[in-house]
Parts: C-alpha cells; sequence; structure tokens
C-alpha cells in the first residue's frame, strides 16, 4: 500500500468476489481482504517504530550474512549488545528472525542491498 497499490487480495479470495474487486480499484477505490484490512488498522492503531541509527547499522552487515560475532567486532561491541540490538529491531520491525528483519527494512527502504 505504501509503494501505491490500489488494493490487495489474498489467493482464497473467490473469483466471483475478484472481478467485483478489480472494476473497484481501476475506478480508484481501495480493495482490501478483509484479513489485510485488518492488519492495516492493527498497524495504524500501534505504529511501529523507525529502527535506531545504531540499529541501522546492526542491520546492514546483517543484510550481508555476517554472524553476530562479525558484527560486534566491526562495531567494537560485544556480541550480547549485538543480540539485544536484533531483539529490538525485530519488535520495531514486527518480525522474529534475521532473514524478515533484513527483507522488512529492504522494504521499508532503511538499507539497501549490495
Amino acid at each position: 500500500m505504501e509503494a501505491g497499490a490500489a488494493g490487495y487480495l489474498l489467493k482464497e479470495f473467490p473469483p466471483d468476489e475478484l472481478f467485483h474487486a478489480l472494476r473497484t480499484a481501476a475506478s480508484g477505490e481501495t480493495v482490501l481482504s478483509p484479513p489485510v484490512a485488518s492488519r492495516l488498522t492493527q498497524r495504524v492503531r500501534a505504529p511501529q517504530l523507525a529502527p535506531s541509527q545504531r540499529e541501522i547499522e546492526i542491520l546492514e552487515p546483517l543484510a550481508d550474512g555476517r554472524s553476530n560475532r562479525e558484527i560486534s567486532r566491526a562495531l567494537f561491541i560485544s556480541e550480547a549488545t549485538v543480540k539485544t540490538h536484533l531483539a529490538h529491531i525485530y519488535d520495531k520491525l514486527g518480525v522474529d528472525n534475521r532473514t524478515a528483519a533484513v527483507r522488512t527494512a529492504v522494504d521499508r527502504r532503511l538499507i539497501r542491498l549490495a
């Protein structure tokens, strides 16, 4: 939606309703599957915080496949501090693993892949 989509439908959307949704979107209105609308509403009610500059500094080498040890050495911090930053990043991005954190950070244009 942030990229300008007119709607978002899940693949389970009934085919007979799909044509109506397409016509609605073509007329300039927004079309959302109920689960998607619910999730967007939750995000509006409880917006996610943006990662800090230091958390971005953790995300960048994470995107390059660096280990916690490698990140800690490069940034002159302990591995425990890297893990703490990762926990905060996961919370702020609404994810639960490294891969999802990188994907979400790229999607939100917080970092770029090399």
